[in-house]
Parts: structure tokens; sequence; C-alpha cells
């Protein structure tokens, strides 16, 4: 099984960040100023040696490179942000396309969603998602075409992984028929397009093969599936009411307590609902814990035990693909590099099941 992290490419400056939420912004910002919200809350989250990385430098690159291949996983998902020929935090992916010495495997997810100010509470639009018209696809595409032919990015039969986030938009099917020709075009023998499902509706909005006409895969995204479906189990039950209370609780600043979940609780939901299939790849997070964005309105999910984790892989055993929430996303609380209050633990995790 291929084991594949998903990687946030915020962790340097960049204009537009510096616009939206002060000078010299990056992830660490939220990650350095996030606090304890009640008992037992372990904020900060703190990298081992205070390891506070620029993803510019390329010896970052290299340490992480190293890491992946010490602890047996075979590469990282980056997150691509094209907004109609506008990209954001795009320069970690294409230093990594000059820097050919890195042995860095990698393919891409398009975050196709519009930016906006929700870490405040709002909905206010920084950056719009517009798809364009057949010239922009192109564009889209050759600028694509370089990392497609890249030796270290991802191919499935010869053809470049492609991962999309939200897959809700008619409009994007005809995109991924376009880029799927151009492929052929250039000699591969197509897209091998990946289709993200969060589990919002379980299984009344699930499509098994997907609802684009080449689609691949579909990713059973994590705790998206497990934390929507456990939101809906317990719909009808006094559980779901007290929740209903904190949360109102939070919003009129009466509580500063976020809402949390039990980890053994969501694998548990995975073991026995989760849809399986030949084109379906899963996913999975240790934990999760995003009020260093979003103060007492985010959530937290418990880690996982080590027993609930080895029996959840057990059951995925056979499966060709596997993509772990996340490499780097430390102000949600998913992290495999190593951190002062674990050490290298969900590293080690990983490399004793490969």
């Amino acid at each position: 099984m291929k084991k594949f992290a998903f990687f946030l490419p915020q962790f340097h400056e960049i204009p537009e960040n510096d616009k939206w939420w002060g000078k010299g912004f990056t992830e660490w910002v939220n990650v350095k100023n996030a606090k304890p919200l009640y008992k037992g809350h372990k904020q900060p989250k703190i990298p081992l040696n205070n390891n506070y990385y620029n993803l510019l430098d390329k010896s970052t690159v290299e340490w992480q490179t190293n890491l992946l291949h010490e602890f047996k996983i075979d590469g990282l998902i980056y997150y691509h942000y094209y907004f109609n020929g506008y990209k954001l935090l795009e320069k970690p992916a294409e230093n990594l396309l000059q820097w050919k010495d890195i042995n860095q495997p990698f393919f891409f997810c398009w975050a196709n969603h519009p930016w906006q100010r929700t870490w405040e509470g709002s909905n206010k639009v920084l950056m719009a998602m517009n798809y364009g018209t057949k010239d922009d696809w192109e564009k889209h595409f050759q600028y694509l075409l370089p990392f497609f032919k890249d030796h270290r990015y991802e191919k499935k039969d010869n053809m470049p992984i492609f991962m999309i986030f939200k897959s809700n938009d008619p409009i994007l099917n005809d995109i991924f028929l376009y880029f799927n020709q151009r492929c052929k075009d250039y000699g591969f023998n197509g897209i091998c397009l990946i289709e993200s499902y969060h589990g919002v509706d379980y299984p009344n909005d699930f499509h098994p093969k997907g609802i684009y006409d080449n689609t691949k895969y579909v990713y059973i995204r994590e705790p998206a599936f497990s934390n929507s479906y456990y939101r809906k189990i317990i719909k009808k039950t006094p559980e779901k009411v007290i929740r209903a209370v904190q949360n109102r609780m939070v919003k009129y600043h009466l509580s500063h307590k976020p809402q949390l979940f039990d980890g053994d609780k969501m694998y548990e939901i995975k073991l026995k609902y989760e849809p399986k299939g030949n084109n379906i790849i899963h996913g999975l997070c240790f934990e999760w814990d995003n009020t260093p964005r979003h103060h007492e309105r985010g959530y937290v999910i418990t880690p996982v035990s080590k027993t609930m984790f080895t029996n959840y892989i057990k059951s995925i055993a056979d499966e060709e693909y596997l993509f772990i929430d996340a490499w780097n996303e430390w102000a949600e609380g998913m992290i495999l590099e190593p951190t002062e209050e674990d050490g290298y633990k969900y590293l080690e995790w990983i490399k004793e099941i490969s």
C-alpha cells in the first residue's frame, strides 16, 4: 500500500497573506498564538527542537524528504491553489520542480474553493474561484504539464494523478475531460482523477464511481467523513441537544470550550460505515484540533489509540493507496512531523505497518 500525506505549503510569506492577515504572516503565526481553552487542552503545538521552518529553504525540503524515506511514507500531496491563472502558495512546489536532486514523490490536490475569512467567523471572500473558459483551462494545463512530466510526480498506469477537493460544479467535468485529452496529446494515457468525498450526507450523496466521466478514484476524506457520520448518528439523541446548547453558549461568548470528539469513536465509525470498493481510497488522521485557527468555534478530536489505528490498517491492508491527513497541518492538529510533545510517534506507527 502506497502512503501519501497531505502537504500544506503555507509556511512562508506571501504578499497576499501580508495584506489579509498582517505583515510576516505564515501558518506559524496561528500555531504560536494558540491557547489552551479547557483543562488538559494541549496547545500550542510546538515542533521538535523549535523547528519553525521556512518552506522556501532548500534544507527544509531536504529534511522533510529524508523523514519521508526514513519512515516509509511514499510521498506528499501538495495543495494546489489556482484561481483562473492566479496562483497562491505555489513556490514550494515550483522550487521542488527545480530541485531535481531532491527525491520527493508528490502529486497535486487542487484546492478549488474560495479563500474566505472563516478563521474569524466571517464568510468574506478573499479570493474567489473562477474556472474561466477553454483558453484558461489550456493555460492551467500548461502550468501543470512540467509537473506531470517530472519523474517524481505520481502516476497510475502512465496517468498523472490529480485530486479535486470539491466536486460540486458541473463545469469541472468539462475541464477534466479536456485535461484528460491534453494528457493523451502529450503521451500519457490520460489523467488519473481522484474526487474527494467529505461524507456530508452519507450514503445519500455518495457516488461510488464519482460524478465525473473520467474519475478513477473516490477518496474518503478524513476526519470529514467520520465526523459528519458521527453527527448524523447522534441527530436524534440527547447528545445532539447538549452539543447544540454548547454551540450556542460559544456563539454568545458564555463558554470558550470547543466541541470535543473521541478519536477511537471516529475510527469505530470508519470500520463500520466507511464505503469500500476497488476505486475507493481511504484516508485517516490521528487527531484533530483546529482551535489555533478558529479558537472556541473549532473542534477537537482526541488522539486515536494505537490499537484502534492498527485494527483499521488491518482492515484496508490490501488496498493500493492510503492518504494521511496530514504531514504538516499544524493549525489543525494533524501533524506527522515531530513535535515536542510526541516526538516521532505517528511516523513510527506508520513505519511499523510498512
